[in-house]
């Protein structure tokens, strides 16, 4: 966890610098238009949860054959709560500070962000697990995803709408890595875990997608990954097509 803090905190510091940068030799000001068909990403973004979908595997041989959680796989899903709901309320913040210009933000969280969070607790409380939510809007357990959350509302707020998406691909991004290593410490004994990590997976791959085009369209560019050791796997991502998820 602190590993994944440290490497995003790496990436934001350079998000208001190339937007600006970018901005200026443009001739400054925001940039995003929503005519110019991103309305159509959002339309996109939400994941429907299907018959894979974790959360709806509730039936009692589904709990009989539950096992024990090792402390990794305990520690994962107590994180993977926690950075879910910062997506869920860094986007709506986001959403609600740029005086509801950026669609993508708000269909995200509402949709999205919002069943992830709920997917992990059903996990919690299958596993008898204490749930690590507050239960309140924008603050969290974790003091490390506190301070996170903090640093990235202040600069997708306290900048232009590039830097503003920007920040919202970091956060795919991060959620792509932090949820293939907290899967890949999984036992296949837990088959609801992996399936939810999947699910999961496939929303936030959806969702960089939106906001890299996004933030394409503004530039003129490609999009250029922010998590180093993603690169390989991110263009693979953009170069793919919109997932159903959770769907067959």
């Amino acid at each position: 966890m602190k590993t994944s803090k440290a490497s995003m905190f790496n990436s934001i510091f350079s998000i208001t610098l190339v937007s600006s940068l970018f901005l200026t030799a443009c001739g400054g000001g925001s940039a995003f238009n929503e005519t110019s068909g991103s309305l159509n990403d959002t339309e996109q973004l939400v994941e429907q949860p299907g018959n894979n979908d974790s959360s709806n595997e509730t039936t009692d041989s589904a709990n009989d054959a539950i096992v024990g959680l090792s402390n990794e796989e305990i520690a994962g899903l107590l994180f993977m709560r926690e950075e879910e709901e910062l997506a869920r309320d860094l986007y709506l913040d986001i959403y609600e500070a740029k005086d509801a210009r950026l669609n993508t933000f708000k269909n995200i969280s509402d949709n999205a962000e919002t069943q992830h969070a709920e997917a992990i607790r059903v996990l919690l409380e299958r596993y008898g697990i204490e749930d690590p939510s507050t239960g309140s809007r924008n603050t969290y357990t974790d003091p490390e995803l506190q301070d996170l959350y903090n640093q990235l509302l202040n600069i997708a707020v306290g900048s232009d709408d590039l830097a503003a998406l920007r920040v919202g691909a970091l956060v795919e991004e991060t959620d792509i890595r932090d949820i293939n290593t907290h899967k890949s410490r999984v036992s296949t004994q837990h088959q609801d875990i992996i399936t939810t990590y999947d699910n999961l997976l496939c929303g936030s791959r959806n969702h960089l997608r939106a906001f890299a085009g996004q933030i394409e369209r503004i530039t003129g560019q490609a999009y250029v990954t922010q998590v180093a050791e993603l690169d390989a796997e991110v263009q693979s991502i953009l170069d793919g097509d919109r997932e159903r998820c959770g769907q067959n």
